[in-house]
Formats: C-alpha cells, sequence, structure tokens
C-alpha cells in the first residue's frame, strides 16, 4: 500500500509502542511540511514521558543518520509540540523510541506550492 504527502493534514502514526511508522512519499512539489506530536496518556494529568524521531529518507527504506527532529515530551497528559520541515525530501516517517504510558499521533501538515 503506498502512502502519500500531498496536500492536506494526515495521520503518519497513531502508536502506543514503540518502532517505525510507515514511510510516507512527499509530492515532488512539497518542500515546507509542519510536524505535530501529541501524547496523551492514560488518564488526564498523568505523567507522560516519550521520545519520537522524525526520519527522513531518499529511497524510503534506509532513513539518514541525522534525524530530522527529535521530540521529547515528559510532564503532565496531554503534551504536544512539533516543527517544520523547510526540505525536500523524498519520504518521511515517525519513530517512537520511548513511551512510558499511553498513545502518540504525529500529524503532518504540507504547505500547499505556490
Amino acid at each position: 500500500m503506498a502512502f502519500n504527502i500531498q496536500t492536506t493534514p494526515q495521520t503518519i502514526l497513531n502508536s502506543s509502542s514503540t518502532g517505525p511508522g510507515s514511510w510516507y512519499r512527499v509530492h515532488p512539489s512539497i518542500r515546507n511540511i509542519t510536524f505535530q506530536t501529541l501524547q496523551t496518556g492514560s488518564s488526564v494529568g498523568v505523567t507522560v514521558a516519550s521520545t519520537s524521531y522524525i526520519e527522513v529518507s531518499n529511497d524510503g527504506t534506509n532513513a539518514l543518520a541525522t534525524k530530522a527532529a527529535t521530540i521529547a515530551f515528559n510532564g503532565g497528559s496531554p503534551q504536544s509540540d512539533g516543527f517544520s520541515l523547510d526540505a525536500h525530501y523524498e519520504y518521511v516517517r515517525a519513530n517512537i523510541n520511548s513511551i512510558s504510558t499511553g498513545g502518540i499521533q504525529v500529524i503532518a501538515a504540507p504547505k500547499a506550492p505556490l
């Protein structure tokens, strides 16, 4: 199954366990993508902790050694953070390195080309 990032925001990972999500191919005309990561604990106010990566690739198989972003949470639930990638890579994915409780959702929102 092919996963693509084109013009609308979409969830690229929604998981409660560690490991990488699927590779998403980025439309060739999209250069800027904003990623928002949300961690929700098992109940409101519970302490959550996690580390997630946004990884990029030009072949959709091998992630570059340097992560595009590292997003870390440690505090009361829910936690949210994000960043913007202003470079074109053929593929992107989210990868949960560690998680204490609850689930993590990563949304990719591409900026439409001019």
